[in-house]
């Protein structure tokens, strides 16, 4: 669950970063890049992503934990798929009948199925990642 938990804090930063280059190669301005990341952003991924995204993360950190009893070698992909699974129960699913998304708000970028799909294949590769080297 530890490794879980953390991919979940490295994920936000990624897609924390991920947002502010979206951001700056969709406006092409340095004074709205900067205004979108030092407030707006942050936001939102605290209030929207994050909780989402914890429960990503335990979620998968804790089938990791008992994979990682039974086989070291398929951790990872099997750490990506869940991910990837959790993340579309979660985002594509659960979230959007919690906050109806609108066109074109955060909601519906994140509930979007191929981006969610990326997004838990990357937090399960990372929990994968951590799992395997904290069982070792």
């Amino acid at each position: 669950m530890l490794a879980g938990l953390a991919s979940s804090l490295v994920g936000l930063v990624l897609a924390y970063l991920v947002g502010v280059v979206a951001t700056g190669l969709s406006t092409r301005e340095l004074f709205a890049t900067l205004l979108t990341a030092t407030t707006v952003l942050p936001i939102m991924l605290a209030l929207v992503l994050g909780p989402p995204t914890l429960v990503i993360g335990f979620l998968t950190g804790l089938t990791s934990g008992f994979l990682a009893n039974f086989t070291r070698r398929l951790l990872v992909p099997f750490a990506a798929l869940t991910g990837l699974v959790s993340a579309e129960v979660v985002l594509s699913l659960l979230l959007p009948l919690i906050v109806v998304p609108q066109p074109g708000d955060f909601t519906s970028i994140i509930s979007n199925h191929y981006r969610s799909g990326l997004y838990g294949l990357v937090l399960g590769s990372i929990t994968g990642l951590l799992c395997r080297r904290l069982s070792s």
